[in-house]
C-alpha cells in the first residue's frame, strides 16, 4: 500500500462520495490515475462498499444507541456457542447497523444501534439478553454523532 492509495483510503472514509475530479485536485494527482486506483481497491476488497452520511436527527429513528455485549463462555445443557453464529443471529436485527468484534476487559461485541424511541431501545435490549449466548448487555445512548471533515492537509 502507497501512500496515495492510503491518502484516497482516508478521504473516503470520511468522504465516500467524493468523485474522482474532487480526490484528484486533492491530492494532485491526475483523475484517470485515482478512477484507477480506486478501482483497483474495490477490486481488491479493500474497499467494500460506500456509506451515506445520514442526520439521524430527521429520520424516523433518532435514538443511536451503543450496546456492550459481553458472551457467556457455556449455556448450560448447550455447551458453548461460536461468536460467529452469535454474530449472524444479530446480524438479522434490522434495528443493528455495525457490529464490532473487541477484546475489552468487560465485553466481546460493541454493537451501534438505532431506534425510534427510548422505549423501543429498552425493549430491544431485554430481548437481545433472551438470545443463547449473550450473557449481560451495558448499553450507552449516543448524543452527538459527529462526522469528521477531511483534513486539512488533503484539502
Amino acid at each position: 500500500m502507497d501512500k496515495k492509495n492510503e491518502a484516497i483510503l482516508r478521504i473516503l472514509s470520511r468522504n465516500a462520495g467524493l468523485p474522482s475530479r474532487t480526490l484528484s485536485k486533492m491530492l494532485k494527482i491526475p483523475p484517470s490515475t485515482v478512477h484507477r486506483r480506486v478501482k483497483k481497491l474495490e477490486n481488491e476488497g479493500i474497499i467494500r462498499g460506500y456509506k451515506a452520511s445520514i442526520n439521524f436527527e430527521k429520520t424516523s429513528w433518532p435514538i443511536g444507541t451503543l450496546l456492550m455485549v459481553n458472551l457467556a463462555e457455556v449455556i448450560p445443557g448447550k455447551g458453548h456457542i461460536p461468536k460467529k453464529d452469535i454474530v449472524e443471529s444479530l446480524s438479522r436485527f434490522k434495528e443493528i447497523e455495525e457490529i464490532v468484534e473487541v477484546q475489552a476487559a468487560d465485553f466481546d461485541l460493541l454493537i451501534k444501534a438505532r431506534f425510534e424511541s427510548l422505549k423501543e431501545q429498552s425493549n430491544f435490549v431485554e430481548d437481545l439478553r433472551c438470545l443463547d449466548g449473550i450473557e449481560e448487555i451495558s448499553s450507552a445512548i449516543i448524543i452527538e454523532e459527529n462526522v469528521l471533515p477531511v483534513p486539512k492537509i488533503f484539502s
